[in-house]
C-alpha cells in the first residue's frame, strides 16, 4: 500500500494542473491615479528593475490598477480583486492611496512610493523600522522643495513673486509647501499660494500666471496629472517652470530638479524581490533617492527669452539643446 501511495503522489506531482500549480508567478497589484503616461512610466521602471534582478514573466505578473484620486470604492475594489487573484504584494503610487489600501487590508504586503516623508505623514512608525505591513520607497523629500525655488532665482534673478500649485489634501505636498515657504522667506520672495484640487482650480491656479515671475509645482496629489498644461499656459505666457523630474510630461519646462520617477520605481524592485522571497515590509527601512539631478531645457530656455547664467549650466546634469 505504501508503495501505491508514493506511486499516485508522485503521478500528481507530474501532472500538468500540479505543473502548472508550480510554475505560476507571483502576482504583483499595481495601484495607482489613472494618469498617463505618468502611470505607464513608473510600472515601465518597475518591469525594469524586475528584469534587471532577473525576475522576468515567468516569475512574476505585474496586475495593473488605475483609478481616479479619491475614489475610496474603487480602490477597496481593487484591493479585494488583487487579494481574490493572490497578489503577494500590492505596490501603491503616493501616500494617500497607501492610506487607503492599508485601511481594505492590513495583511497583505504594501510597498509604496511617495514624495514626502511617510513618518510625519503618519502612515510608517520611523524610517528604519516602517512597522505594521507597509515600507515606502521617496522619490523626493521636502527640502528639495525650496532648493527649486532657489534655482529658479539664480534662473531669473528679477524673480520676487512665484506661483507655487499644490493638493492640500496630501499630507507630502503640504510638507513640501511648508519648506517653500521658509526658503521664500530666506529669499525675499512672495508665493502665491493656489491650492488645486480639480480641472477649475487647475485653470483658477493658471489665470495667476501674470502676477508672477516664475511657477513651481510642488510634486503630489491632483496637479500630477496636469503637468503638461501647466508647462504649455506658463510657456505661452514666458513665466520660467520648475518641476520635480524630466519626464513625458514635463519635458517642455524651463528645468527640473529632483530624482526621476521611472528611475525610483526600477530601484524599489529591488524591496519588491526581497518581500517576495519572505521578508517582513514592515522591517524593511525606507529607502530615499541617492541621486537628483538637474536639468535645464535650453529650447525652453531660448523661447523664454531667459539666459541661463554660466555657473548654472555648469551645475547641470544634463542640458537639452
Amino acid at each position: 500500500m505504501l508503495l501505491v501511495w508514493i506511486l499516485i503522489s508522485f503521478a500528481l506531482l507530474l501532472s500538468p494542473a500540479a505543473a502548472r500549480a508550480q510554475a505560476d508567478p507571483a502576482r504583483i497589484g499595481i495601484i495607482g491615479p489613472s494618469e498617463e503616461p505618468r502611470f505607464s512610466e513608473l510600472v515601465g521602471g518597475l518591469k525594469q528593475g524586475l528584469r534587471d534582478l532577473g525576475y522576468t514573466g515567468q516569475l512574476v505578473e505585474l496586475l495593473e490598477g488605475k483609478l481616479a484620486r479619491r475614489d475610496r470604492a474603487g480602490l477597496k475594489s481593487l484591493v479585494e480583486g488583487f487579494i481574490r487573484q493572490r497578489a503577494r504584494l500590492l505596490f501603491v503610487v503616493g501616500s494617500e492611496m497607501a492610506r487607503q489600501t492599508r485601511q481594505v487590508s492590513s495583511q497583505i504586503p504594501i510597498l509604496f512610493i511617495t514624495p514626502g516623508d511617510p513618518v510625519a505623514s503618519g502612515l510608517l512608525l520611523s524610517l528604519a523600522r516602517p512597522g505594521r505591513n507597509m515600507t515606502a520607497v521617496t522619490f523626493e523629500y521636502p527640502e528639495l522643495v525650496g532648493k527649486r525655488l532657489e534655482l529658479l532665482m539664480e534662473i531669473n534673478p528679477r524673480l520676487r513673486r512665484a506661483l507655487v500649485v499644490y493638493d492640500p489634501r496630501d499630507a507630502s505636498p503640504r510638507q513640501g509647501v511648508e519648506a517653500a515657504r521658509k526658503a521664500a522667506a530666506q529669499l525675499r520672495m512672495t508665493l502665491i499660494e493656489r491650492p488645486s484640487t480639480n480641472p477649475e482650480e487647475i485653470a483658477q491656479a493658471l489665470a495667476s500666471l501674470g502676477q508672477v515671475d516664475g511657477l513651481l509645482c510642488v510634486p503630489g496629489g491632483f496637479p500630477s496629472g496636469h503637468y503638461r498644461e501647466m508647462i504649455r499656459v506658463a510657456n505661452s505666457q514666458r513665466v520660467p517652470t520648475i518641476f520635480h523630474a524630466r519626464t513625458q510630461s514635463t519635458m517642455e519646462a524651463l528645468a527640473s530638479y529632483g530624482a526621476n520617477d521611472a528611475e525610483v520605481a526600477r530601484e524599489a524592485a529591488r524591496l519588491v524581490v526581497k518581500i517576495l522571497r519572505g521578508a517582513n515590509a514592515g522591517e524593511l527601512p525606507v529607502e530615499r533617492p541617492t541621486k537628483v539631478e538637474l536639468i535645464i531645457n535650453l529650447k525652453t530656455a531660448k523661447a523664454l527669452g531667459v539666459k541661463i547664467p554660466a555657473h548654472v549650466l555648469m551645475e547641470a546634469d544634463k542640458v537639452i539643446e
